[in-house]
């Protein structure tokens, strides 16, 4: 089925058929969208594991503690680690913090629950060998006190 073009000029009426311009378009357009696209490792290889105080939370300061261990459970060292709480609700203002490495392997983060309910964390770790490892945490039921 051929494109066409259609031009009105006063009382004119023509077309144009776009047929090949449009599949060289269309390819063009494909080929691009792929390139652009970059490739996705979830770094299944990195295990994360993480405790919150107190638990179960509560609205206010809250600990979490991460563990970054690789795939032989060796500690993760040097990693830069970054959360991020948000709500379902629409208009709510995420949450952030920076994990400090506070033992080999292990981070802690402060971070301010301010509203009761669900919670997700989003959790990026930049890896000393540049890799960036995201993890989420659902954290249901957010106490409000």
């Amino acid at each position: 089925m051929p494109f066409w073009s259609f031009s009105i000029s006063g009382d004119q009426f023509s077309y144009y058929p776009l047929a090949k311009k449009s599949k060289l378009l269309f390819l063009l357009l494909c080929f691009t969208i792929a390139g652009c696209q970059s490739s996705v490792d979830d770094h299944s290889d990195v295990k994360l594991n993480w405790e919150i105080e107190p638990d179960p939370p509560s609205v206010g300061m809250a600990t979490i503690d991460i563990t970054l261990r690789d795939s032989t459970q060796q500690l993760l060292t040097g990693a830069k680690v970054k959360l991020e709480g948000t709500m379902s609700h629409p208009g709510m203002k995420p949450i952030q913090a920076t994990a400090e490495e506070v033992e080999p392997g292990h981070y802690s983060a402060e971070m301010e629950f301010t509203m009761g309910g669900d919670w997700i964390l989003l959790v990026t770790s930049t890896l000393p060998d540049d890799r960036i490892v995201e993890r989420q945490i659902k954290i249901p039921g957010v106490r409000s006190e």
